[in-house]
C-alpha cells in the first residue's frame, strides 16, 4: 500500500481534501503524489455521490404509485386496441416526489432515433438509460405528429426504465371508484396538517366532502399534492 493511500484510506473526501490543501502548500511535495492524491479524493466523492443517489432511488420507489393506464391506442375501426400510461399522468404522479428526493431528468435524441434520460441526484450523481425506436407513424398522423408520439413514448418508457413505474388499468379490480381505507384518510389528514395545508381547499381541489370518500384511484394523486406542498414550503 502506498503511503498517500494509507493516509487517506479511511478519510472522508473533506478530510482527504484537507491532506491535499496541506501538500500542495508544501514546496518539497512530490507532485505525482499530489495528483494520486487528488484522485484517491475525486474517487471517494463520486463513491459518496452514488451512495446517496441509490440510497434516495429507494426511498423514491417505495413511495411510487402505480400509474392509471388513461390513454388509449384505437385501431381503424375506432376501438381501443391498447392502453397506456399517458406522460401527464406519469408527470403529475412522480414529479413531487422526485423534487423532494432531489431528482431531475433531462431528455436527449439523435437522429438515428437513439433517445436517452439522465437521472441527476442533487448530490451530483447521474445514470443514463437509452433505447432506440422507429418513428411512430401511425395512421392519420403527420410528420411532426409521428416525431411527438415517438417522443412521448420514448420519456414514458425511459422513466419507467429509471424508476421502474408500474402502471395498471383504470378499473382494475373494480376498485378503482372504492373509497380509500380508514388508515389512509388517517395519513393523508396527518400528512397536510404536517405541511400546513387547508383541509377545505385540499378537498375540494380533489372533488370530495371528506378524506374518507377520496377514491382510491386517487389516492396515490392526493400523496403527490401533499408532498408537492411540502415542497413548496421549504
Amino acid at each position: 500500500m502506498t503511503a498517500e493511500r494509507a493516509i487517506v484510506l479511511n478519510e472522508s473526501p473533506h478530510s482527504v481534501l484537507d491532506v491535499i490543501a496541506r501538500a500542495a502548500s508544501d514546496p518539497t511535495v512530490n507532485v505525482e503524489k499530489l495528483e494520486r492524491l487528488l484522485a484517491i479524493q475525486e474517487r471517494l466523492l463520486a463513491d459518496q455521490r452514488k451512495t446517496a443517489y441509490f440510497a434516495a432511488l429507494a426511498r423514491l420507489q417505495a413511495s411510487l404509485p402505480q400509474i392509471a393506464k388513461a390513454g388509449s391506442i384505437l385501431d381503424r375501426d375506432g376501438k381501443t386496441r391498447n392502453r397506456y400510461a399517458k406522460i401527464e399522468d406519469i408527470d403529475v404522479a412522480i414529479r413531487p416526489l422526485c423534487a423532494e428526493e432531489g431528482f431531475s431528468f433531462s431528455f436527449d435524441s439523435t437522429p438515428a432515433g437513439v433517445y436517452s434520460c439522465a437521472m441527476q441526484h442533487r448530490d451530483g450523481h447521474v445514470e443514463t438509460k437509452t433505447v432506440t425506436l422507429p418513428v411512430d407513424s401511425g395512421a392519420g398522423r403527420n410528420a411532426v405528429q409521428s416525431a411527438g408520439s415517438t417522443i412521448s413514448y420514448a420519456k414514458r418508457y425511459l422513466l419507467g426504465m429509471h424508476l421502474h413505474l408500474v402502471t395498471r388499468d383504470e378499473d382494475d379490480d373494480g376498485n378503482g371508484r372504492a373509497p380509500i381505507t380508514a388508515e389512509q384518510a388517517t395519513e393523508l389528514r396527518a400528512t397536510l396538517a404536517e405541511v400546513g395545508g387547508n383541509e377545505e381547499k385540499f378537498l375540494r381541489y380533489v372533488g370530495v366532502d371528506s378524506f374518507e370518500a377520496i377514491p382510491a384511484d386517487k389516492l396515490a394523486r392526493s400523496r403527490a399534492l401533499i408532498a408537492e406542498k411540502k415542497r413548496q414550503a421549504r
